[in-house]
């Protein structure tokens, strides 16, 4: 009988990450500490590991299912970080919420190391399961414990959406190993040749299509803008950082390592075709939005499409020959990318958040026939139709208006991002989140100084301009058409007259502002640091 060695010292990040939930659930009052440390713990171990030399384990022949070389102790290591960023901003919860956050970082850890299809999608539905009980969580025990009509809706939306596309990955998957023989990435190009072209245009399409999902890239991309709207903000957070960055790195792993030695016109034809609906939908829907985390979400989705653009350059023959470049400028901009997101969220999040907690005080405890008469405080006002005339208390989401059954009272929750209009005077108001929030979509803008964004944008186009110029115009057109909807943004938090009664962020939010704040700082001074641990190579 043949026993499989296994290499303890490539799955110490993992075990680390199992460790920390399993601490969650058991840890009581300390679960969320147990939480953070264990996690950090891993992101230090990931980063020894991959300081080292380069492992793999659970071996077949010279296939291996898990790897741990640089970019995917990276792609670990800014996992964890994301994870312990989103517990900061998340308060206090019960056990149950530190448990399923570890349990899908450690999805996102062994995603980062997935060789094979198996792994792969298991280690993704790992990382995104617990996240349909964590989109309807409330916000804090402060809040109602039951998540509003608009938390279970979006809750019911990922799901099915969720499920929907594993189903379509899993599908694609199971049409290549029927092709190829086997579900080793590494094994794919080598089975794939010489198979019969329609079933391998079939499974690939299925399969990156499926995965597609995870990035929010359309034509899969509905489910983005509803559920991080009304998910509280620090799992639209996560959602909008390490989830899409799953996607990303499940993506790339299995353009490069599974299909880009065979990549012909099927491969190139799903992923460009992904790459340029995803930036021409993402930025038109983003340039209608009047309220903030939809703009994000919405942007994010032509992110998404930038991310994906050099994957699509493997197909052709310059792109075969410096595919790795293509690998790495992909997962570099992915990370730059989700980095910049989880600063505008987090920052976001710090400002709801303290507006919420405001409102919650003694002075907007009153019957509710009252409450109905009173306008809210000028920063938890709705300038939105569809959620609430201004004014008025909005249902649903971060924001539920809860009527309290024993005090005849209402609660008002701050897990929603608010209009654009309501963040204008921030940069006076709330210096730091301000600062932070500023820094991010400057970032997310392609603009300098924050020079984190300019760095992933021109990492793409280097990729492109070789390879497929005429992608490159389109990634080049979309960063322009971005600047109409990202500046006014700025401009409203830089310029914007204050309203009265706007309350900023709690003290409690400040570690976690700072953190994100110096990680993005890191990237912006030294994005070599970015740019070598994503270098892929086979």
């Amino acid at each position: 009988m043949r026993v499989q060695a296994i290499d303890h010292v490539a799955l110490l990040p993992l075990y680390l990450a199992a460790g920390a939930a399993v601490l969650a659930l058991f840890g009581g009052r300390f679960a969320k500490a147990c939480m953070m440390i264990g996690l950090s713990t891993a992101a230090i171990a990931a980063a020894w590991v991959g300081g080292g030399e380069d492992r793999a384990t659970f071996a077949v022949g010279d296939w291996h299912s898990f790897a741990a070389d640089d970019a995917a102790m990276g792609a670990a290591v800014v996992f964890a970080g994301l994870s312990v960023l989103v517990a900061a901003l998340s308060g206090r919860q019960t056990g149950e919420y530190w448990f399923l956050l570890a349990v899908s970082a450690a999805g996102g850890i062994t995603l980062a190391g997935a060789r094979d299809l198996i792994t792969l999608i298991v280690a993704l539905e790992t990382l995104t399961v617990p996240l349909y009980a964590l989109v309807t969580w409330p916000s804090s025990q402060a809040s109602p414990k039951e998540p509003g009509r608009d938390g279970a809706e979006a809750g019911v939306t990922f799901l099915i959406a969720s499920i929907t596309s594993s189903a379509t990955a899993l599908m694609g998957a199971a049409l290549l190993y029927s092709a190829a023989g086997t579900v080793h990435l590494e094994g794919l190009a080598a089975g794939l040749d010489g198979a019969e072209p329609g079933l391998v245009a079939a499974g690939v399409a299925l399969l990156l299509g499926g995965l597609a999902f995870k990035l929010a890239a359309a034509p899969l991309h509905a489910w983005a803008p509803l559920v991080l709207e009304r998910a509280p903000l620090p799992i639209a957070t996560y959602l909008a950082s390490a989830s899409k960055l799953g996607g990303a790195v499940a993506i790339v792993w299995v353009v490069h390592f599974g299909l880009g030695a065979i990549a012909g016109t099927s491969t190139g034809i799903v992923v460009a075709a992904l790459s340029v609906a995803s930036i021409v939908i993402g930025n038109l829907g983003a340039l209608v939005q009047r309220r903030t985390v939809p703009l994000l979400a919405w942007s994010g989705i032509a992110h998404a499409g930038y991310t994906l653009a050099p994957l699509a350059v493997i197909a052709t023959a310059a792109g075969q020959a410096d595919a790795a470049a293509a690998a790495s400028a992909a997962l570099a901009y992915a990370v730059f990318f989700v980095l910049l997101e989880a600063g505008a969220f987090a920052a976001l999040t710090a400002v709801r958040s303290g507006a919420a907690l405001a409102a919650t005080g003694p002075e907007t405890r009153a019957p509710l026939a009252d409450m109905e008469r009173r306008p809210l405080p000028g920063a938890l006002q709705s300038e939105d139709p569809g959620l609430g005339e201004a004014g008025e208390p909005s249902i649903g989401g971060g924001s539920d208006v809860k009527a309290s059954a024993g005090a005849a009272g209402v609660h008002i929750s701050g897990g929603e991002g608010g209009s654009i209009a309501e963040l204008a005077g921030l940069w006076r108001a709330a210096p730091l989140p301000a600062s932070l929030f500023l820094f991010s979509v400057i970032g997310l803008a392609g603009l300098p100084p924050a020079l984190a964004g300019t760095f992933a944008k021109v990492a793409v186009l280097e990729v492109l301009a070789s390879s497929a110029v005429w992608l490159a115009v389109i990634v080049a057109a979309g960063a322009v058409l971005g600047l109409a909807y990202y500046l006014p943004l700025a401009r409203t938090v830089l310029l914007g007259p204050a309203p009265a009664g706007r309350a900023a962020g709690k003290g409690r939010f400040a570690i976690a502002l700072a953190a994100i704040g110096l990680a993005l700082l890191a990237v912006t001074l030294a994005p070599q640091l970015v740019l070598d641990f994503t270098a892929v190579s086979r």
